[in-house]
Formats: C-alpha cells, sequence, structure tokens
C-alpha cells in the first residue's frame, strides 16, 4: 500500500471535488469544499479508506501539500468565472503541528498567486480538540495570514464553549449527520438550533453541511444559519463542472428572516447586559463591570452585535423602506445605552434621558420595527 501511494502521489492520481456552499441570505454560491479521491485508473477510492493508511505510512503530508497545489491552482482559475469564491480543504492535525500548510500558503499569498480569500481550512471538531497544543499556533498564523479557519463536524466532538472560545475559527460547519436527522429528532433539530447559536454569539459563521431537503434548508434560513452545502445543493463536481454550476442561473432561496431574528435576539442581549450593569454597579461597586459587559455593547455601533448585522450583510435589505427605519433607532439606542455605561464606570448615576426607563422605551420601539421587517420577509419577497 505504501507504494501504491507513492505512486498515487508521484503521477497525480489524487483529484478534488468540489461541493458547492450556498450563502442563505441571498442563495448565491460563495464557494465549495474540496474533497479528495483517489482515481487509480482502475476504480475511485473514499478517502476513508486510504487516508488512515497514509498516515500511518507517513506520506500524508505529501498528499496535503499536493492537494493544497490543487487547491491553489483551482482558486486561481476560478477568478475569471467569478470573484469572491472561496475554496476550503480539510487538512489533519499533525500538517498543523508541523507548521507546513501556513508555511506554503504564505509562500503562495506572498507570491501573489492567491489572496488570503480564495482559500479556507477547515479541520474536525474531534481532531483540534485532542490536539489543541499542537495545532494552536499554526491556527494563529493562518489567521495572520488572513486565513479564515473552520471547525469541521461540529457537534460530534466534545468542544467547551470555554476552549471554543479561545481558538481562532471563524465558523463552524454543523455536523451533516446531525442536520440530516434534524426531520426525525428533535434533540437533533435543537442541537442544531444551539450550533446556530452558539457560533452567532462567538462571532463565528455557521454553515450546515448534509442538506438533503428542501425542508432542511428553510429551517436553517428561518434559524439564521449563514451557508449550506448538502445533496439536495449539490453533489461533489469536477472543477469544470463547478465552474458550469457558478456560472448557470439557480433559484436557491435566500432570505434574512433569520438574521433578523437574532437582530432581536442580541437588542435583547444589549439591554440585558445594561441592567447587569446597573445592578453589579449598586453602591458604587464598579469592579465587576468589565467582566460582564459583552464587547460589543460599547465603542462603535458598527462593531456591536446588531450594528454588525445591520451594517454588514443587513445591507442586502437596503431598498426595503422597513429596513432603513430601523437605522436612526438603531443608532440612537445605541449612543444612549453608552452614554449610561459611561456613567456607571466613572461611578455615577445614570444621566438624563439614559435610564433603564428610557432605554426600555428606545428598545422596544426598534423591536416592533424588526418585527414588521421579519413580517415583510415571511412574503418571500425576491427583493
Amino acid at each position: 500500500m505504501r507504494v501504491a501511494l507513492e505512486r498515487a502521489i508521484r503521477d497525480g492520481e489524487f483529484v478534488l471535488h468540489y461541493q458547492p456552499k450556498i450563502s442563505l441570505a441571498d442563495g448565491e454560491v460563495v464557494g465549495a469544499e474540496a474533497l479528495v479521491r483517489w482515481n487509480d485508473g482502475a476504480e475511485v477510492v473514499s478517502p476513508d479508506d486510504f487516508l488512515p493508511l497514509a498516515e500511518a505510512s507517513g506520506l500524508l503530508h505529501a498528499i496535503t501539500l499536493a492537494l493544497l497545489d490543487q487547491v491553489v491552482a483551482a482558486a486561481v482559475s476560478l477568478r475569471t468565472t467569478r470573484s469572491g469564491l472561496a475554496l476550503s480543504m480539510n487538512v489533519a492535525p499533525d500538517d498543523l503541528a508541523a507548521n507546513i500548510i501556513s508555511a506554503r500558503i504564505g509562500e503562495r499569498l506572498a507570491s501573489g498567486s492567491i489572496g488570503p480569500g480564495d482559500l479556507e481550512i477547515e479541520i474536525t471538531e474531534s481532531a483540534v480538540m485532542s490536539n489543541v497544543e499542537t495545532v494552536r499556533d499554526d491556527l494563529e498564523r493562518l489567521r495572520g495570514l488572513g486565513i479564515k479557519v473552520l471547525m469541521d463536524d461540529f457537534g460530534t466532538g466534545y468542544s467547551s464553549i470555554d476552549r471554543l472560545s479561545q481558538l481562532p475559527f471563524a465558523s463552524l460547519k454543523l455536523d451533516q449527520g446531525v442536520v440530516r436527522r434534524m426531520g426525525t429528532s428533535r434533540r437533533n433539530l435543537e442541537v442544531v438550533k444551539a450550533s446556530i447559536s452558539m457560533a452567532r454569539e462567538l462571532r463565528m459563521t455557521s454553515v450546515a453541511e448534509g442538506v438533503e431537503s428542501a425542508g432542511a434548508y428553510d429551517f436553517l434560513i428561518a434559524n439564521g444559519c449563514e451557508e449550506a452545502q448538502g445533496f439536495w445543493i449539490a453533489r461533489p463536481m469536477s472543477l469544470e463542472d463547478f465552474r458550469a454550476f457558478v456560472a448557470a442561473p439557480h433559484d436557491f432561496a435566500g432570505s434574512q428572516l433569520g438574521r433578523v431574528h437574532h437582530a432581536v435576539l442580541n437588542l435583547l442581549h444589549f439591554r440585558k447586559c445594561l441592567v447587569d450593569a446597573l445592578f453589579c454597579s449598586r453602591g458604587g461597586r464598579t469592579a465587576a463591570l468589565d467582566s460582564i459587559m459583552d464587547p460589543g455593547t460599547g465603542g462603535d455601533v458598527a462593531d456591536s452585535r446588531i450594528g454588525a448585522w445591520y451594517f454588514g450583510s443587513g445591507r442586502r435589505l437596503a431598498r426595503r423602506a422597513a429596513y432603513r427605519a430601523i437605522e436612526t433607532p438603531l443608532l440612537h439606542v445605541h449612543e444612549t445605552g453608552n452614554r449610561l455605561l459611561e456613567a456607571l464606570v466613572e461611578g455615577h448615576s445614570p444621566p438624563a434621558g439614559a435610564s433603564l426607563v428610557d432605554i426600555d422605551a428606545q428598545v422596544t420601539h426598534l423591536l416592533t420595527l424588526l418585527h414588521a421587517l421579519e413580517r415583510e420577509l415571511i412574503d418571500f419577497d425576491p427583493d
């Protein structure tokens, strides 16, 4: 088998198939996951059948580097089809521990052959959680290069929220098995919802694998999942077929409904932070304020949880009057909350116009506007 693997590396028998990923906000193709296959001329061998052998024989690094070169070449060629497409590939902990991934990608970035947005790296939850200390440095280097790192198969390992929050992941990819079982298991459905919420809390993108029905696709949209892949969307395909897939018209639904619902939750979270601050500052006890305040609560509104949506992906709704009506009240409630926080940090009472009663009135008004936008989006207007 080692001889066969060495021959396969030398003769280029490892090939990549590309499974498209769709943005659930607008139904557009945003990239693909590169999946390896071994085509030895007689049959196509599944990675489950040869990757463990490659790792045991010490050839996995050579295969990874060969595949990385293929992905880079594919990313370069796709620029003529459409800009903004990102290709992701899965790597093993040993590849990261040896620093070969960040070093090779750094070389490609330095040469100008690819940009940071062309490539993403995936590593499974179980692999990273059992090798945290050995892979952390390379994950940080990748983030420093501007490369997004995705945790693959989330929901099958043993991640703690604390451990997860300390690692530089940009996205959580929900395990395909969990996603597939949503229709038959209420528990799996709740796991998917909780995973999307966790990604939102950690400022990560949520990506669902294993989408195999229109019902699952719509459920993910309604719950604010951001990207999806699966057989219902498209099966893995050759690079040329993927190029044609990107260029062809599609009618995949896209909606901001789930994002607006998350904005509602973020607004309530903002109010809760202010309530906590008021409670913990009683009698001049301000020492706990730094630990209870959400980092996105103060500062610029665009960096806050709700502001990140409104001034980010929410701009796709800019033609809607219901969306535009949100901006001024959003700026107002954020500015009022900041005034309250500044006063509490300095040990003062809430300033005029920034009491909890004032904030509640502003939050209620903004909630009404967000609910109005939700009602519009339920009509599935293609705007």
